[in-house]
């Protein structure tokens, strides 16, 4: 009986110290749940604050670039505005088709400019019984070649008032007298010393109406002539209206026998150097002969057409390098 007594009493108590060790270990996970609750609570209203100060700053740089960008799109559209406006001054002082089929029965221009305005431009004149026909590159594109298109259009029409007299006409003496208008133009106010690439490459043609053939002058470009079924290359000299390494050695000029309906074709030497095709190689002056021995025997407007086909064809799909350029003029 004593032992029965003793066995329940012992059992008693190890009920009692395991209920009490259970319910310390309770209240311990109780307490350490509530610390855990705590710590969330005070790190979520940590991040809530910070979330509502980023939100802040978030709406601040939005509403700033909401303004720059209003102030882009006013200053971008203003430029572009201005840009344009400079566009129709620069056409108006080219030559325009109405003007040049007043001279020339049968021609075609190509015109591709990189962007809004151009860096090449064109000019005919007719004086006396001279038909003249100018097509130029100028160094740049965009806004900065479009400036010296209009110098160089000031250059070639003081020039060329200059050198016609008796009659004639001195077409190395007008690239002479260009070269000198401007470098003279361009010298640096800093150093006094011209830029290497500022300038100009440029053709000049003199088509007489008398029957003497095409005179021609070129700075760093060419011109071909399509005769009986054939293409000829003529060359102009190696250096620019500009600085050049051969200094002012004084142009050339050549004479090139032409026959009534032989075509004259002028381009400026970016279509040669734009990148295209297939291969994403350069147009070239094999493929450039070959465009103008595949136009020679087509009427005028399809000359054009075939132009403008073969260039657009070629540069889709690739950066346009330079303005681009192509003219063709029945002698």
């Amino acid at each position: 009986m004593d032992l029965t007594v003793s066995l329940f009493t012992i059992l008693s108590v190890l009920i009692t110290v395991l209920g009490v060790i259970i319910v310390v270990v309770c209240l311990l996970v109780l307490f350490k749940h509530k610390q855990q609750v705590s710590e969330l609570q005070t790190t979520y209203d940590t991040n809530e604050k910070s979330i509502s100060q980023l939100q802040g700053l978030i709406a601040e740089q939005e509403n700033t670039i909401a303004i720059k960008t209003e102030h882009f799109q006013k200053t971008q559209h203003e430029n572009t505005s201005g840009i344009r406006y400079a566009k129709r001054i620069q056409k108006a002082a080219f030559s325009q088709n109405k003007e040049i089929s007043g001279i020339f029965n049968e021609f075609f221009i190509f015109s591709k400019p990189h962007t809004i305005v151009t860096g090449d431009f064109y000019k005919a004149v007719e004086i006396e019984h001279y038909k003249i026909f100018a097509l130029a590159d100028c160094s740049g594109h965009g806004v900065p070649g479009g400036f010296l298109t209009m110098l160089g259009l000031s250059a070639f029409k003081e020039s060329l008032s200059r050198h016609f007299y008796d009659e004639n006409i001195d077409l190395a003496a007008i690239l002479d007298e260009m070269r000198d208008f401007v470098k003279s133009s361009l010298r640096s106010t800093d150093d006094n010393i011209a830029t290497i690439n500022d300038g100009m490459n440029l053709t000049v043609c003199a088509f007489d109406s008398q029957g003497g053939g095409v005179r021609f002058a070129g700075a760093n470009q060419n011109v071909y002539v399509y005769s009986g079924g054939q293409l000829t290359t003529y060359n102009g000299d190696r250096m620019p209206i500009g600085w050049s390494f051969k200094g002012d050695s004084p142009f050339s000029e050549t004479f090139i026998p032409v026959h009534k309906g032989d075509m004259l074709y002028l381009t400026t030497d970016s279509l040669q150097n734009q990148f295209g095709g297939p291969e994403n190689s350069k147009f070239s002056s094999k493929r450039l002969v070959s465009m103008f021995e595949q136009l020679g025997s087509l009427p005028i407007d399809q000359q054009e057409a075939t132009v403008t086909e073969i260039v657009n064809k070629w540069v889709e799909g690739y950066e346009q390098v330079d303005d681009l350029t192509v003219a063709g003029v029945r002698i």
